[in-house]
């Protein structure tokens, strides 16, 4: 399988080409994957977009150069998708507390870490607005999806993908989401001598009730039960 990067005056598009596979399976139901009439996948990510010039991630050459060189070195275990969350977490902790910057735990993981019985499908991060781009620079080698502030177009002001071990770890940072601005959004707990704040086990339940993910209510559902 090949993965590259290629522009175009409006466009940065992600293309793999021989997938194959449980590769091809993921591409084909990913909706922000196309396939191609000549059986390849693009992603597409416009250029003109109104972000800031400053932090742009494609107006700075040396950025986009690592982006690309990352895509081909990494996006066949990204696209894969095999992983093993507690090293990949603890790796992050690591960094994050070497360089004193703050952090939340939101998505899956924040069940895993307590000991409920599920395989996250990805790494969901939020840091400290102030520290998003601290984040970006530090873990330069392993960006896969550029990090950049979308101006509030989307549902977070700062976002971007990680691509570590295999692990698809989203970055995300916005003002509503620091701890000052919303402390009963996150819970610390201690987990392997980091101390960790996560999104709140009843607030995952309801977020899995929502959504109907009936292995998931399962999971937290014995939890909850085996704790009483």
């Amino acid at each position: 399988m090949k993965c590259y990067c290629y522009e175009t005056e409006t466009q940065f598009i992600y293309c793999v080409e021989g997938a194959a596979g449980k590769a091809y399976e993921n591409l084909l139901k990913d909706p922000y994957w196309t396939k191609t009439d000549d059986n390849k996948f693009v992603k597409i990510y416009p250029t003109d977009m109104d972000w800031d010039d400053a932090c742009a991630w494609y107006l700075i050459p040396d950025y986009k150069e690592a982006v690309i060189k990352n895509f081909a070195h990494l996006g066949q275990s990204w696209i894969d998708g095999v992983f093993y969350w507690e090293e990949i977490l603890l790796f992050l902790a690591q960094g994050f507390k070497e360089n004193e910057i703050e952090w939340y735990i939101m998505g899956s993981v924040s069940e895993a870490v307590l000991g409920v019985d599920i395989a996250p499908h990805d790494i969901d991060i939020v840091v400290h607005t102030r520290d998003f781009y601290k984040v970006r620079d530090l873990f330069r080698d392993y960006v896969i999806e550029p990090l950049g502030d979308n101006k509030g177009s989307w549902l977070v002001r700062f976002f971007g993908k990680l691509c570590i071990d295999g692990a698809t770890v989203d970055i995300a940072a916005d003002d509503k989401l620091n701890a000052e601005n919303h402390q009963p959004l996150y819970e610390k707990i201690m987990w392997k001598g980091y101390e960790l704040f996560i999104t709140p086990l009843k607030n995952r339940y309801e977020v899995e009730l929502q959504r109907n993910r009936k292995d998931r209510i399962a999971a937290i559902e014995g939890y909850m039960n085996h704790a009483k």
